[in-house]
């Protein structure tokens, strides 16, 4: 019910609320509400941004006349195709037009989207001659005060190719184009001096003109570049061929990027010859960076180390997955990657596979890619992965993190043993019961108290973890003060409740410990054996103010 003295209905809202709601709404839906009321007639117009969508200037009786059927089935199909295409075109050219100079004021948002259920191309080939469906909307003379432009074209084929220098834009600031087709560049006498944000997914886009568009935006911040195809220079690519008579043999060829002030690059999922190209990315005020891939190829692409000791990395998000051929292959490539993050502060690792396999167990391997590498600002570590419970060796790749990491202050650990064995729906109606379950035994609890167990003493005794133990760690120390631990408690004495134990043992600062064992079960954990446990353990733990059961 709405509020007294409220709006009751929607054209009860102030005009500003009404144009917002416009704002994001489809041109020709927009304008259909002129014929509400004479209010609402202006009020489209006024909103300052234009959606164009190919589906909404398609209908079924837009369709051609079905050809003969003494006639080829392929020339019926393509002659079908091409005559609605072009009709198809025609209307919404006319439409995006009107759209546009039906404004009343400055264009600041233009969106365009080109659906393949609407059989609209965006480029079509008339009598010989290409034509740029996209480059002729985003060329409009009403798009020329445009600040935010989106230009998603759905699954057509990759002989698409749209031209970054269409828009004539000097206002320019987000970008945000998804497409599989081609991205050329931006003419060199075109600047787009506004451009703070560039969003480019599912896009061909050579690396030499990867590089003339950031050279033509001066003051981009953010990029981020997601399932994209780079290929490596013209440039370098001619020069090979210069070089050698006969074949080109496979040469590692070295290409690097440079942004002079972006602060912000994700580099997801994105592909290039990696066998033959080593790319590097010089960014000196780069303070984020999160980058998804494969782990086996991930050592193909390097940050540049900033020589000002100031410079750092604010905080690197690398989620690192396995190819399933990479076999062994991917605790060198791990490693050598993990070496261009030596000045960040926050570092969040996510692996969906078992780690294992990134462990350094040799003696040998662990000078040869860990000599000398000392993350001396890292002050929060936050792992995911999974381990194998029968395993000897999980948690070695945490000692060998942890090793790296002397002035560690917050840790952050969840572990799982398969993230796809069990159903969501299936742990959620679990964990409910259990939850419940947990809330009745609290409320009719006696003073007797119950171990993680289910017994009545807890156990004293710190596990043993093969490489935690064995190792000497500075941030456990002087430095380490937070432990959040997320796993779930599938038996009493699993390996999230011996790290646990092994933290608040040997962690000499430890203020808080953060427990999530997955199921809620709070009469687990909430008695006084606990208290006793660090009353016991005082003299190892004098700056302990607790350990609380929280989701981490």
């Amino acid at each position: 019910m709405a509020a007294a003295g409220g709006p009751r209905c929607l054209s009860d809202l102030p005009d500003d609320v009404l144009r917002r709601t416009l704002y994001f709404a489809p041109a020709r839906e927009g304008a259909a509400t002129a014929v509400l009321s004479r209010r609402w007639r202006w009020l489209w117009r006024t909103s300052g941004a234009v959606n164009l969508d190919t589906r909404s200037f398609c209908s079924s009786h837009d369709e051609p006349e079905v050809q003969s059927q003494a006639q080829p089935w392929d020339w019926r199909f393509e002659s079908y195709v091409r005559r609605f295409s072009i009709k198809g075109r025609e209307a919404f050219l006319c439409g995006a037009g009107e759209a546009l100079a039906a404004a009343a004021g400055p264009v600041t948002r233009l969106a365009v989207v080109v659906a393949e259920d609407s059989r609209i191309h965006p480029t079509l080939l008339v009598d010989g001659s290409k034509h740029d469906l996209i480059g002729a909307v985003i060329g409009n003379p009403a798009a020329q005060h445009v600040e935010e432009l989106l230009v998603e074209v759905e699954d057509w084929n990759k002989e698409i190719t749209l031209s970054f220098g269409s828009l004539q834009s000097e206002t320019l600031r987000t970008a945000r184009i998804i497409s599989r087709g081609s991205i050329t560049a931006a003419r060199p006498d075109t600047a787009f001096q506004q451009l703070v944000d560039l969003h480019l997914e599912r896009c061909t886009v050579p690396l030499n003109d990867l590089q003339r568009i950031v050279d033509a935006a001066p003051k981009l911040e953010k990029l981020h570049l997601e399932s994209c195809y780079m290929p490596p220079k013209e440039e370098e690519e001619e020069k090979e061929d210069e070089e050698f008579d006969g074949p080109v043999p496979n040469v590692v060829r070295r290409c690097r990027i440079v942004f002079p002030v972006v602060a912000a690059i994700v580099f997801a999922r994105c592909t290039y010859p990696r066998k033959e190209v080593r790319l590097e990315l010089d960014a000196p005020r780069l303070r984020y960076l999160r980058y998804e891939g494969d782990v086996q190829h991930s050592d193909t692409l390097s940050l540049k180390q900033q020589a000002a000791s100031s410079s750092y990395l604010a905080r690197v998000d690398l989620d690192l997955s396995v190819d399933y051929h990479a076999g062994d292959q991917v605790r060198e490539p791990f490693w050598r990657f993990i070496r261009n993050f030596s000045t960040v502060k926050v570092l969040k690792i996510q692996l969906d596979f078992t780690m294992d396999r990134v462990a350094l167990v040799a003696k040998e391997s662990q000078d040869d890619l860990l000599g000398g590498l000392l993350f001396r600002h890292l002050e929060r570590l936050e792992l995911q992965g999974q381990y194998e419970p029968r395993s000897k060796t999980s948690m070695v790749m945490l000692a060998n993190l942890l090793h790296c990491f002397p002035v560690l202050c917050d840790l952050r650990v969840k572990l799982s043993k398969d993230l796809t064995s069990r159903k969501r729906s299936s742990i959620d109606k679990e964990a409910r019961a259990d939850f419940d379950k947990s809330v009745d035994r609290f409320r009719h609890r006696r003073s007797r108290t119950l171990s993680l167990s289910g017994e009545n003493d807890i156990n004293h005794e710190a596990s043993y973890i093969p490489g935690l133990n064995d190792e000497s760690l500075n941030c456990l120390q002087s430095y380490l003060r937070r432990v959040s631990l997320h796993f779930c408690m599938e038996e009493p004495n699993c390996l999230g409740v011996q790290l646990a134990k092994f933290f608040v043992d040997n962690a000499m600062v430890l203020e808080e410990t953060h427990i999530d064992d997955g199921s809620q079960k709070m009469c687990e954990h909430m008695n006084t054996s606990v208290g006793r446990w660090i009353a016991k353990n005082s003299t190892k733990m004098r700056n302990l103010a607790g350990v609380t059961v929280l989701p981490c």
